[in-house]
């Protein structure tokens, strides 16, 4: 996995210089493509004693080389226990000036909808940002999306007693299936086909991994995010599991969102995506942070994660 390496002083505001090939002398002066990242949202962006990366941050950097312009990447935390919608909690990033475009955003809509009543809230903590510079309240905006530029999707990981290809899970009903209770496998599981693999389904309890289970041969599958089983095969490389290479319509696309007054960048951005997707870039870059990369589907919005297709 590819990591950039900073010095202590620049873990705050990380500064990439990223020119398109033979621009740089024109675009010298252009002013710098900000884009907020969550800082602890392994693999697709992180930020851990001044180690950079993640397949996010690669993608705005490639961004940043087609538009010919430098990249300064904000780094935030995410405060899970904060209430709110998410289109608030998101758009006072872009609405407060901290940064033009945040990356890594699930394009969903009920995640992009115009906040009711002009809702407030402050700022996340921002690296660089002094804790009085986000006591006051900013009003939400709506949400636009880019085009996506990665699926977030799900797929059957598979023990060592499940032989030959996975073509659908109908695949799957001779094999024990265990998945943690209410996650997207238990729930895909219970739905597909109203129930057609309950039968040898079960449940691990909630501090065991089923990957786990499924290794040590507990269970036959388990159906997973793609990025998790892509983390565990970094955390456990002799594990005698293998992706089936089903992609399930399950899940949500990647982008970028920002609030209406950036609405010409976003119209750049999304140029920038249609080129590196046609170029190959996207995948490459996945495959350069041992990312499975999975290209968006079409709408890029989604009104939900798709569970209601495997009920048919």
């Amino acid at each position: 996995m590819r990591r950039l390496l900073l010095p202590a002083a620049l873990t705050a505001l990380t500064t990439l210089t990223a020119f398109a090939p033979g621009a740089a002398a024109a675009n010298e002066g252009t002013a710098p493509l900000t884009v907020c990242l969550n800082k602890d949202n392994k693999p697709f962006s992180y930020l851990v004693q001044g180690q950079a990366g993640g397949f996010d941050l690669a993608v705005a950097q490639a961004v940043a080389r087609q538009l010919g312009r430098p990249l300064e990447v904000r780094w935030y935390e995410k405060e899970r226990r904060k209430r709110g919608p998410v289109s608030v909690k998101t758009s006072v990033l872009v609405a407060a000036g901290v940064c033009q475009l945040v990356g890594g955003f699930p394009l969903v809509q009920s995640s992009l909808e115009r906040p009711a009543g002009g809702e407030e809230t402050t700022l996340p903590p921002v690296d660089g940002m002094g804790e009085d510079s986000r006591k006051k309240p900013i009003k939400g905006s709506q949400l636009f999306p880019s085009n996506g530029y990665h699926f977030a999707g799900v797929t059957p990981v598979l023990g060592q007693r499940v032989s030959g290809d996975v073509r659908s899970l109908d695949d799957l009903q001779a094999y024990r299936i265990i998945n943690r209770p209410a996650s997207s496998g238990d729930l895909i599981a219970m739905a597909y086909k109203k129930g057609q693999l309950l039968k040898n389904a079960a449940h691990v309890d909630i501090m065991t991994d089923p990957l786990d289970a499924v290794a040590k041969g507990d269970a036959d599958v388990t159906i997973t995010e793609s990025h998790l089983f892509d983390m565990y095969k970094l955390e456990h490389p002799q594990a005698p599991l293998r992706a089936s290479g089903l992609v399930l319509p399950i899940g949500f696309n990647i982008g970028f969102v920002t609030t209406q007054e950036h609405a010409g960048l976003l119209r750049d951005v999304n140029a920038a995506l249609e080129t590196l997707q046609k170029s190959g870039e996207l995948g490459e870059s996945a495959r350069a942070e041992q990312l499975t990369y999975i290209a968006p589907i079409q709408p890029y919005v989604r009104t939900g994660l798709g569970l209601e297709k495997m009920t048919e």
